[in-house]
């Protein structure tokens, strides 16, 4: 039917919304019929010999997932996109709709690879992605399908290659085109840059925001993050007197995820080591030491540093060598270049027995905070 009015617009845009809806639904149920099948190679024989799973909605779900699995398993992240790409140019649809499924499965196929660390091939992908979306043309209708988490997929490849204004800047760039719930993350990447950038006064403002548009939210994995991500800004300001501590209910959900989990216990070291509370310090980096995921390093390099000011002011030199010879030993390799080699000078001069709780204070102080 042609849109010859706002009513006819209104009208065609309440009946695409209601297929895309159905699509999605449908989405929904094939990915549980996927999931009941153990095997990773028989999952992709069936979707790759099934046509009821060529279809745009199964693929963007696909991505979603992906999206999902890539902090805690970069492997099983890297499985879906890749087989959303196998699929997708299966789909059918307008060119319109083709472009679009074509630049968001590409866009999670790039966040696969960074988060798996093949940079140069997330380079590669998020270039594919960006030439779909050139090729797309502007219908009269929107597309079903949301842009909103490809500034989030693209700030992090911008972030994780360490051009963190860059990715600062389309964090900002994306706050004025997206929808509410995915404004919250990009809120909550905006006060992470600010905090690796050595601001994190800017970095709270973020989170706040983050956090009262998330006040609703049944995420708890991402209000977690916006706790621990607000209280280590609090902690570089030596304002640890008022880290909140999380509700009991998104403590619960903390042992689901390994890297939270573990920056949560660098979170509290750091409170109890600005509070002076040595041997809670000490229980913490105990703990972290026994399972470090890579995602926590430099929050547990932060935390051995903060409790080696501890052990330089009570003048416990025996103990605050054999801390930097263990930190170097279990965080060395995992932190960026600069971290890595602020940490290596730390533990030489420890070693030399050449530091004062000053020159201790000062690492701490200008210790990197991100991992890039």
């Amino acid at each position: 039917m042609p849109i010859r009015s706002n009513e006819d617009y209104d009208a065609a845009l309440a009946r695409q919304d209601a297929e895309a809806a159905k699509e999605r639904a449908r989405a929904e149920r094939l990915w549980r019929r996927l999931q009941d099948v153990r095997d990773p190679a028989a999952r992709r024989d069936l979707a790759v010999g099934d046509p009821d799973f060529w279809t745009w909605a199964f693929c963007e779900k696909l991505s979603l997932e992906s999206a999902a699995a890539a902090e805690d398993d970069a492997g099983h992240a890297g499985e879906l996109a890749d087989l959303a790409l196998e699929l997708v140019s299966k789909a059918p649809g307008d060119d319109n709709l083709r472009c679009r499924i074509q630049e968001y499965v590409w866009a999670h196929v790039s966040n696969a690879r960074r988060a798996r660390g093949d940079l140069a091939g997330a380079e590669r992908a998020i270039t594919r992605a960006q030439e779909f979306f050139i090729a797309g043309t502007m219908g009269i209708l929107p597309s079903p399908i949301r842009r909103d988490p490809l500034f989030l997929i693209e700030a992090a490849l911008l972030r994780d290659q360490g051009r963190l204004r860059e990715a600062l800047e389309k964090v900002k760039f994306g706050w004025g085109l997206v929808d509410k719930e995915a404004k919250i993350a990009l809120f909550l990447e905006d006060g992470r840059l600010h905090r690796w950038l050595g601001h994190p006064e800017k970095a709270l403002w973020a989170l706040s925001l983050a956090a009262r548009d998330a006040s609703r939210t049944s995420d708890l994995r991402l209000l977690m993050r916006i706790e621990i991500e607000a209280g280590s800004a609090l902690c570089d300001l030596g304002r640890h007197g008022e880290v909140k501590k999380l509700s009991a209910g998104i403590r619960r959900q903390a042992g689901r995820f390994p890297a939270e989990q573990a920056r949560l216990l660098a979170l509290e070291g750091r409170v109890a080591a600005g509070l002076g509370r040595l041997e809670e310090a000490e229980d913490a980096l105990r703990k972290l030491r026994a399972d470090l995921p890579d995602g926590a390093a430099a929050d547990f390099a932060l935390l051995s540093l903060e409790v080696a000011v501890l052990y330089a002011s009570q003048g416990k030199t025996a103990e605050l060598k054999d801390l930097a010879a263990t930190t170097q030993g279990l965080a060395g390799s995992r932190l960026s270049r600069g971290a890595a080699a602020s940490l290596k000078l730390f533990c030489r001069l420890a070693e030399q027995e050449k530091l004062t709780p000053q020159h201790v204070a000062q690492f701490a102080k200008d210790f990197p905070r991100g991992p890039f």
